[in-house]
């Protein structure tokens, strides 16, 4: 019989490969790699103009990364890019409404998803099942950034 602890990991095993899964056909969907859907969702919900250096920063890239990265975005018309009038030396970089959309079918499909998902569960449980799972996402976390500060 599995101790507790080891049930845990594996229930966390699970939970990190659902929401691999998860993102790789959020990705698909977008025929985006990660860090195009990371820099399209970052300037989605800030929803202004954004330096180049910023995005750079944000994504945790070298500035010549984050260039390819706009390409690829501004090729497929996700985003534009132009040239700053208060430093003619910097560029800024906004989602376009285009992107706009991609980014909330994206997000209509996985609530469309999530209802799938809840619908299988038994219905006088849907509220007792997030609870529990918020706990133990809630106590993960707080372990995690406990191991992290001891590194």
């Amino acid at each position: 019989m599995k101790s507790i602890m080891q049930k845990y990991s594996d229930l966390s095993g699970m939970l990190y490969k659902l929401c691999s899964k998860k993102e790789r056909i959020r990705r698909q969907c977008l025929k985006l790699g990660r860090m195009e859907c990371d820099l399209l969702n970052y300037l989605n919900q800030i929803d202004e103009p954004t330096c180049m250096n910023v995005l750079s920063d944000e994504l945790k890239v070298s500035h010549s990364r984050v260039t390819r990265i706009v390409d690829i975005l501004v090729d497929k018309k996700l985003m534009k890019r132009y040239p700053s009038k208060v430093d003619r030396r910097s560029w800024l970089g906004e989602i376009t409404s285009k992107g706009k959309i991609t980014i909330e079918n994206t997000i209509l499909d996985f609530l469309n998803l999530q209802e799938d998902i809840i619908n299988k569960l038994p219905k006088n449980k849907v509220e007792e099942i997030y609870e529990n799972i918020k706990l133990y996402v809630d106590a993960y976390h707080e372990a995690l950034d406990e191991k992290e500060s001891q590194i």
